[in-house]
């Protein structure tokens, strides 16, 4: 049992591995996630090749039962939040909601990445469906974009069939808090229906929500939640591990 629990674990590690490194760098997306994550692999695989005697006395066993200790508090803490990630992602967005589009990267071709493009997706579905919604696309320039995500948005949303007089660009956004805080301003002087159908992915709308808890919006609130690609799942999620409590605490 002891041997089949270790070569258990050495598999977990390799899938771990896997999972935040090879698959997203291949795709060149590397963030905190990532770091966390391959982290976790080399001290599961630590653990299970460890040599008999290590760690049995002294600060050695003191440090490695804290060491232990955190990662098990931290996997808990996790579950939780991807509970609550869950959760949120799938709360009905009432009839005719204003959709707030949130941006994303925009290749150099000017083309959506793939995971503004699945925003953009589920955003044009719900306009389709709902003839008197109206959009904000929120998403300023980057440094290394050729544009706007707002423009690259609005370039995918018409050229499908959305009539332009129900979008509305908020192009100077930089971050997720800016997003909802320039939006609603355009809600508000446009006099828009100030219920909230917020497209993004499905490991993002609980930090969406815990933002529009910290800016007072009160409103209905529903998700549009587009479906990240399988292979960039486990870091983007991990990543949101770490930036709940960074927006709670330096929003």
């Amino acid at each position: 049992m002891h041997i089949f629990l270790r070569i258990l674990g050495i598999a977990a590690a390799v899938a771990l591995f896997v999972a935040f490194g090879i698959l997203p760098l291949s795709m060149n997306v590397f963030n905190i996630g990532n770091i966390a994550g391959l982290a976790a692999a080399v001290w599961l695989f630590f653990l299970s090749v460890k040599p008999s005697g290590w760690f049995t006395s002294g600060v050695p066993k003191v440090l490695f039962r804290t060491a232990n200790g955190v990662f098990i508090a931290f996997a808990v803490y996790g579950l939780i939040v991807t509970i609550a990630m869950m959760t949120t992602s799938v709360i009905k967005p009432a009839d005719n909601a204003t959709v707030v589009l949130l941006g994303a990267q925009v290749r150099p071709t000017g083309e959506p990445s793939s995971i503004l493009r699945g925003r953009i997706k589920v955003a044009e579905e719900y306009l389709k469906e709902h003839p008197g919604a109206k959009a904000v696309l929120s998403g300023g320039k980057g440094s290394d974009e050729v544009m706007s995500e707002a423009q690259c948005m609005y370039n995918e949303l018409t050229a499908g069939g959305i009539s332009p007089d129900r979008l509305y660009m908020e192009d100077k956004s930089t971050n997720t808090t800016e997003n909802f805080r320039n939006s609603m301003k355009i809600i508000e002087e446009n006099g828009l229906n100030p219920n909230l159908a917020v497209a993004t992915d499905r490991f993002h709308q609980a930090r969406v929500r815990m933002i529009l808890w910290q800016q007072g919006i009160t409103s209905d609130v529903g998700a549009l939640s587009a479906n990240t690609r399988w292979d960039l799942v486990p870091t983007y999620v991990v990543r949101e591990w770490f930036a709940l409590p960074h927006q709670l605490l330096f929003r």
